[in-house]
């Protein structure tokens, strides 16, 4: 403890809903399609139609599969709260609690309405892995050792191994297999 508080450790945070991989996904797509477009003059006659529709409808489901393997959106929610934001203090923070799970993993964000309670900002976004070289419980682990809010603790906690409601199995074997079958 310093000074009655949990220090909080600056972290890089993954964004919720746009990723850079998401971006260099869409990016490499996008030069595929242009490169075609600079092709298309050479194709004579009623063939350039039916080319140019073939390949770009092909170029849209296939960035659109691919966008859909790197994003976190598979199931999304949020709840405005009243809730205490430290373990050990009585003191409310009204904040809104965003849940984001994917495919890898789940996002659960924090934010404080105002930003700016209890001499603190309260802007968390913290990312919680289940992907096959990831261990879930270890990054909970971690995020327990860093004081982490309540709120994202307990909400990160549901997904855990030990949980009572044993939604981690599901959501796992259910992202492995949907990944599986989109590549």
């Amino acid at each position: 403890l310093f000074n009655g508080i949990y220090p909080f450790y600056p972290q890089q945070r993954k964004a919720f809903v746009f990723d850079v991989s998401t971006i260099i996904v869409i990016v490499v797509f996008l030069t595929l399609a242009c490169s075609f477009l600079l092709i298309i003059p050479g194709i004579r006659g009623r063939a350039r139609l039916y080319w140019t529709l073939r390949v770009l409808l092909s170029l849209v489901v296939g960035v659109v599969i691919v966008a859909v393997q790197f994003t976190g959106d598979w199931e999304t929610g949020w709840v405005k709260v009243n809730t205490s934001y430290k373990s050990f203090s009585s003191a409310l923070v009204n904040a809104d609690i965003g849940l984001h799970v994917g495919l890898a993993g789940v996002n659960v964000t924090l934010m404080g309405n105002p930003v700016h309670q209890v001499n603190e900002t309260i802007d968390y976004n913290e990312h919680f892995s289940w992907s096959f070289d990831a261990d879930y419980d270890h990054s909970y682990d971690k995020g327990l050792e860093r004081g982490l809010p309540s709120p994202i603790l307990y909400v990160a906690e549901k997904f855990t191994t030990h949980s009572p409601c044993g939604v981690l199995r599901q959501y796992r074997i259910s992202g492995h297999y949907a990944s599986a079958t989109l590549w």
